[in-house]
């Protein structure tokens, strides 16, 4: 569903453009034919193994990136959130991975070549995207380091982390909690793990006096232990030239 079109500004202000593009890279930018559309939850907006050639950034809801395998297994990869780039990883030709709505959600859209295009105009603005791409590629070390070294309980403890300062800085939770809308069998598929050993891990961390994951939020009880105890450093999210804007008030 397309969305009208006096929404569209709120592109040129999202995180990975706000902190690097002047005006007139951001006048540019709106130039672009981005149109946002919005997708009820569950959908599937581009597919494993389909032609893709569009690019999206995300204005709201949570997404999904995921690999199929053949048994009707998948794979999470990540989970795309406000402000954040989604792009197949050569721009046009067959999607690696299949991107889906995980809840409702909203999405700047437009031609990958048009955003190409842009790089060749503009030094801040390839930047920009090279520095969003090395943001992207760094959650994804973190993702592959878990299911390969770390304990099941660290791995839990870290992704949650990651997921809410990634929500922080993009001005959508709190320093003390996040609204989550994810399954024990959604973090599963991220985590390699069986639902029921996230909802062990998720108890354990509850005991320890970590956090609580309840109606469908994450409530931090002891953050600064919770990093102390994954080994969790935020450093690698950070973009060029953002400032973290952490928010004190916790959520209700």
């Amino acid at each position: 569903m397309t969305l009208a079109s006096h929404a569209f500004p709120a592109v040129q202000e999202a995180p990975v453009f706000r902190a690097g593009l002047d005006d007139c890279d951001k006048a540019y930018l709106g130039s672009l034919g981005f149109v946002l559309r919005r997708y009820p939850s569950h959908a599937v907006i581009a597919r494993q193994g389909d032609e893709q050639d569009r690019i999206f950034v995300m204005h709201s809801g949570w997404g999904c990136i995921c690999t199929e395998l053949p048994d009707g297994e998948r794979q999470i990869l990540d989970f795309p959130l406000k402000g954040e780039i989604v792009a197949s990883r050569p721009f046009e030709g067959e999607a690696a991975e299949s991107f889906i709505s995980q809840t409702e959600l909203t999405a700047f859209e437009a031609p990958a070549k048009a955003l190409l295009a842009g790089l060749a105009r503009s030094p801040k603005f390839a930047a920009v995207l090279l520095g969003a791409i090395a943001r992207q590629r760094a959650i994804l070390v973190q993702h592959l380091t878990n299911l390969g070294r770390r304990s099941a309980l660290i791995r839990t403890a870290h992704l949650l982390l990651e997921l809410g300062t990634r929500l922080e800085m993009a001005n959508a939770a709190k320093r003390f909690g996040f609204e989550c809308p994810l399954t024990q069998y959604d973090l599963a598929d991220a985590l390699g793990l069986t639902a029921i050993h996230v909802n062990r891990m998720l108890r354990e961390l509850r005991e320890r006096g970590y956090l609580e994951f309840r109606h469908g939020a994450v409530h931090y009880l002891n953050r600064q232990g919770l990093e102390c105890f994954a080994g969790f450093d935020p450093g690698y999210l950070r973009l060029p030239g953002e400032s973290w804007g952490w928010s004190e008030s916790p959520i209700p």
